[in-house]
């Protein structure tokens, strides 16, 4: 405990001569979450402009226009008359899909044939593109329908019966823990905590190589003394506490002014937030350990970090890729927070669902003591050679 406190107070009075190195991780932090939370704060993406191409001139083609641009999720910023106007207009990124509707479409609907309307959607921009697709498909069948209730009405039919023929089965959906489709939690829950893991490894990879490169590991670590362990987890603990402090203050800005969805208990998310920071440390200790550049390490922690968010499993399913990346995604921190967050927040699940996660984030530790074995190795024989 005396070492420990040691190389606390040492790390404290080496913070206070060069604290810029930290000021701009949390500030990095800080800016991400404002970003993300003002820039993502409608929810999803809204009025997304889109075309439409009208060879039919009929009521029904004038009706669809009016409904689409009455969605809120689209805006209708131009009505071509060629479908190469409208593709010419998507190239030039101007709109993200179109809808073209062929001559005789109004005519077919009256006969009881169905019309056939293409859409085309830019999916270079995925999140764009797919959005922009599933409003005008929405619509354009809703208005279709919509005109044959009408028909079907004429001709004597009942309500019960119209619905019959329009809607033989009526799907009742639910969306699990995130009923308005909204885009923040989706993406903000995972990514944000990544980006308070990356700066804490990042960091730690930068004072841990610091110490290799001014020469003072021999004296940091008292490798004389046998006291490595307690000088890496005195040096780190500072650094432990303001980082998964951030990462819990975030989190409870979500839970409370986003108005995320928590059907569980919080305080599990507040241990898996302090295990995904000492894990990631962890990492950031043993690749100071087994790479001695401090540049080299600096950028391998950049990459493992950057890997970590599509490791994760939030924005690809994990179960879907290869069956190798689907053992090495076990190796990320982020990915067993991920695991956490979706068992507590969405589920409400306890201690018998996060168990398996939290003592995967705990056995990563040991990447510190493999870490500091290196390092106490380097440390001797630097006091060897003096």
């Amino acid at each position: 405990m005396r070492q420990m406190r040691d190389a606390i107070a040492r790390e404290l009075r080496r913070i206070a001569q060069r604290p810029r190195y930290l000021l701009i991780m949390m500030l990095g932090i800080v800016f991400s979450y404002v970003f993300y939370l003002s820039f993502m704060g409608e929810g999803q993406p809204e009025n997304l402009p889109i075309g439409v191409v009208d060879h039919d001139g009929s009521y029904l083609s004038r009706r669809l226009c009016h409904e689409i641009n009455a969605t809120q999720g689209v805006d209708v910023v131009g009505v071509y008359s060629t479908h190469h106007e409208a593709r010419r207009a998507m190239q030039k990124q101007q709109i993200y899909a179109f809808l073209e509707i062929p001559a005789g479409t109004y005519a077919n609907v009256l006969d009881f044939k169905a019309p056939k309307m293409a859409l085309y959607a830019n999916n270079s921009y995925l999140l764009a593109g797919t959005l922009s697709y599933k409003n005008l498909a929405t619509i354009s069948k809703l208005s279709a329908a919509a005109v044959q209730r009408e028909i079907l009405r004429k001709q004597g039919y009942d309500e019960e019966r119209v619905m019959g023929l329009i809607q033989p089965v009526e799907l009742d959906a639910h969306l699990i823990s995130n009923p308005m489709a909204n885009y923040q939690p989706y993406v903000l829950t995972t990514v944000l905590p990544g980006i308070v893991a990356l700066m804490a490894m990042l960091l730690t990879t930068y004072e841990t190589g610091r110490e290799r490169k001014e020469k003072t590991l021999g004296k940091w670590l008292r490798v004389e003394e046998g006291g490595a362990l307690a000088a890496i987890i005195g040096k780190n603990l500072p650094y432990t506490l303001i980082f998964t402090l951030m990462g819990v203050v975030g989190n409870l800005i979500f839970f409370g002014p986003a108005h995320y969805v928590m059907l569980g208990n919080f305080w599990w998310l507040v241990l898996a937030m302090l295990l995904l920071v000492t894990a990631s440390q962890s990492m950031g200790v043993l690749l100071s350990g087994l790479i001695p550049q401090q540049h080299l390490s600096v950028c391998v922690a950049a990459i493992y970090g950057a890997l970590s968010f599509s490791m994760s499993g939030f924005s690809y399913p994990v179960t879907a890729m290869p069956s190798p990346l689907q053992a090495l995604a076990n190796l990320f921190p982020l990915r067993h927070y991920y695991l956490t967050y979706v068992d507590v927040a969405m589920y409400g699940r306890g201690f018998g669902a996060v168990w398996p996660h939290l003592t995967v984030l705990f056995g990563m530790l040991a990447a510190a003591l493999a870490g500091g074995f290196l390092l106490a190795h380097d440390g001797k024989e630097v006091n060897d050679e003096k």
